[in-house]
């Protein structure tokens, strides 16, 4: 005799405890205007970021004494990202006068990262979801 094995999905997606880690990539520190510069962040998602999905990041620039020169603190939907290849990306910026001065010694720290996926909250922190890509890219030089 076969027994037939029967579940309720939304019972097995309440179980699951969803895991979507982030990843953090300062890409640029350029001027922007009026003696403004702005540390540009890629933020990438490793899933698609539903519409009524969020994050909340928050991120403090320090110098190497450790004073903060500039934040950013803001909550990522659903129209401020590029869903594709199954990743949500996007770019947050920290920006202030003092950012033009930010060299290798300069930290960003991740102070929050929580994700509302269907409703549910994940602390990215507390759950080690928050990854950093430190990659340095080579010099550029003219001639010789």
């Amino acid at each position: 005799m076969k027994k037939i094995l029967t579940f309720s999905l939304a019972a097995l997606m309440s179980s699951v405890v969803f895991a979507t880690p982030i990843t953090l990539q300062h890409v640029t520190t350029t001027y922007v205007n009026s003696g403004i510069c702005s540390a540009a962040i890629n933020v990438t998602i490793h899933d698609f970021l539903g519409e009524s999905d969020k994050l909340y990041l928050d991120l403090v620039a320090k110098d190497k004494a450790g004073k903060v020169k500039g934040t950013y603190e803001d909550v990522i939907t659903y129209g401020d990202v590029q869903n594709l290849s199954g990743k949500a990306t996007t770019n947050v910026f920290i920006e202030s006068e003092e950012v033009c001065g930010a060299d290798r010694t300069w930290t960003i720290n991740v102070k929050r990262a929580v994700l509302v996926v269907n409703g549910k909250r994940q602390d990215l922190l507390k759950t080690k979801q928050v990854h950093i890509d430190d990659f340095q890219p080579m010099k550029i030089k003219v001639g010789q």
